[in-house]
């Protein structure tokens, strides 16, 4: 079974030249015909964009299923994660990750999703690391391999802007632990990750053109799941 997956960090659509533009970001999206796609820094009826709700005005644009999750309130609204799916989103559950007095709360999202056609259940986790401090990546990667299920009933992923360079500690925690790394290059922060009992082959992986749209490239990995 053939699996696009996609990590952007959208910043909250809004480009470098200063436009908020969601059909810039659903076009980009679209051309990499990802089947799973994890968003960070999406606004949900902030002031500075207008209200709208930004994961289902995406969604939307793409005729895909979605979930938002809110990492803080912001602006009237919540800032936050989301998850955009082909195929339906049958759960979906936020876990708090630590951080420090002066530091963003932070999240990872999780979401098990059901592609249809005689794909096996995916679990996906996306998540968006703290910036500022990699003492706190660290402890909020030990976070995330505490929720992250230690079974091999279904394919596991994980992915999202983790601020942190490959080689760095809060990485090092996450190879240690068997995570394979879906790409064969980096823009130094966003990955796509796959836990180690899950059975799959990575037929291309490439970070996405996409200047202007955000302060970040997309990145896409297509995978045999076996």
């Amino acid at each position: 079974h053939r699996l696009g997956i996609l990590t952007y960090n959208i910043h909250h659509a809004g480009g470098l030249d200063g436009k908020v533009d969601y059909e810039r970001i659903a076009g980009i999206i679209r051309k990499t015909d990802a089947d799973i796609i994890a968003l960070q820094e999406v606004a949900n009826q902030t002031t500075r964009t207008q209200g709208v709700d930004q994961a289902k005005k995406l969604a939307s644009i793409l005729g895909l299923q979605v979930v938002f999750g809110k990492a803080l309130n912001f602006q009237g609204g919540t800032y936050g994660l989301a998850i955009l799916s082909r195929g339906e989103i049958k759960t979906s559950r936020t876990f708090a990750l630590p951080y420090r007095v002066g530091q963003e709360p932070r999240i990872v999202l999780e979401a098990i999703i059901d592609l249809g056609d005689g794909v096996p259940l995916i679990n996906i986790f996306n998540a968006h690391l703290c910036h500022l401090s990699e003492d706190t990546r660290s402890e909020q990667v030990q976070r995330i391999l505490q929720v992250v299920p230690g079974s091999d009933s279904m394919p596991v992923f994980l992915v999202g802007d983790f601020n942190a360079r490959p080689d760095s500690t809060p990485m090092k925690l996450l190879w240690e632990k068997s995570w394979e790394d879906l790409l064969e290059t980096h823009n130094g922060i966003d990955y796509l990750l796959s836990s180690s009992g899950t059975l799959v082959e990575l037929k291309s992986s490439r970070i996405v053109d996409a200047p202007i749209a955000s302060d970040h490239k997309p990145v896409f990995a297509e995978v045999l799941l076996k």
